[in-house]
């Protein structure tokens, strides 16, 4: 007698439409319940089942699928110049942060300070229908990177660039505020021989030398050429730029680093040197990373507001995908105050 098999049963799609016969309600319900667009026509109890039955068949609404329905996917963008930048690092976590305070989840891309990685990134990006990119810190000579991300009519956000962009808005830390704040600070304590480490053609990086060489001319301070020195923009670029300072004829008894990782290498290149900080060089960072409090000596350095700045970024995207800021009608550039904190690395000019 032939045996019988039977037919194996096929595991349900799990759909809105599914969630929704399993809960009871409609798929209409479903959608306004997952996607935060509940209204007052559904009940606590009838939302709390909805959500209880969706966590337990693992379902989410598909942001592809949504887009190709002309609707908003809730996810952003975030084309960062290098993950690998404790800085970045916490304005990463800010950025998700503020963004699901919104409803919106972050899709990230590290473009290794590359444009055409960075392209690479937004084709990505534009592949999984974001809403919104924010590119935070810039590369160099993305000009290209950049016509092509505004030819894709992507809603564009920048931060920590630098320079203001006429064609999207921008935030950013004022870097000429904040080398005002640590060379007064440096002045006060009788310096007068002050060099800048100098981390090379990122955007940010140029606004605060130039700041630097503004305010020590406004000043009266002599700055010998050999007080500026140009390195990578890493510990141990730094360490490098601040050997050779300790070189110069006179060395300078107080340094700016135009951030805290280039300061790391440059307290470390003191040391080794076998001079003392601050007794015989003070020294000051930018950016408040969170590693510079537990230095010793701490370092006196500029802490940027990163969660004003990423709530300002994120409002400034949510203005442009919902249609409530016009770009071309108003650039926006929006700078705001950073914070001297004076720790243990600045003291005194000596005597010498």
């Amino acid at each position: 007698m032939a045996r019988i098999k039977k037919r194996k049963e096929r595991a349900p799609v799990i759909t809105a439409r599914y969630v929704g016969k399993l809960a009871g309600v409609s798929q209409s319900t479903v959608s306004r319940v997952l996607n935060g667009r509940e209204t007052a026509i559904i009940s606590e109890e009838t939302r709390q089942r909805v959500l209880e039955i969706a966590t337990q068949l693992g379902y989410s609404p598909n942001p592809i699928a949504r887009a190709l329905r002309g609707k908003q996917t809730f996810l952003l963008g975030l084309i960062i110049r290098e993950i690998a930048d404790p800085f970045f690092a916490k304005q990463i976590a800010s950025l998700t942060a503020q963004a699901r305070l919104q409803g919106y989840h972050i899709v990230l891309g590290n473009a290794h300070s590359d444009p055409e990685e960075a392209l690479e990134m937004s084709s990505v990006i534009e592949t999984r229908h974001c809403d919104g990119v924010i590119l935070l810190g810039d590369m160099k000579d993305d000009d290209y990177f950049i016509q092509k991300l505004l030819a894709s009519n992507l809603n564009v956000v920048a931060l920590c660039r630098g320079t203001p962009s006429a064609n999207f808005p921008s935030v950013d830390c004022d870097s000429v505020v904040g080398m005002k704040l640590l060379l007064d600070h440096l002045v006060s304590l009788g310096h007068h021989r002050i060099a800048f480490i100098d981390g090379g053609w990122l955007g940010n990086i140029r606004e605060r030398l130039k700041a630097f060489q503004q305010f020590t001319s406004e000043k009266g301070l002599q700055i010998p050429q050999e007080y500026i020195q140009s390195e990578t923009n890493d510990s141990e670029g730094g360490y490098c730029a601040m050997q050779r300072l300790l070189d110069c004829t006179l060395p300078p008894t107080a340094v700016c680093a135009s951030d805290d990782v280039m300061a790391l290498g440059a307290l470390k290149a003191i040391n080794d040197a076998g001079k003392r900080v601050p007794q015989d060089i003070s020294l000051t960072g930018f950016d408040d990373i969170d590693m510079v409090s537990f230095l010793t000596p701490g370092l006196t350095t500029i802490r940027q507001p990163i969660e004003e700045m990423s709530h300002r970024t994120i409002e400034l995207l949510m203005q442009l995908i919902t249609h409530q800021n016009n770009i071309e009608e108003a650039p926006n550039y929006f700078q705001i105050a950073p914070d001297l904190i004076i720790r243990a690395s600045t003291g005194p000019a000596p005597l010498s």
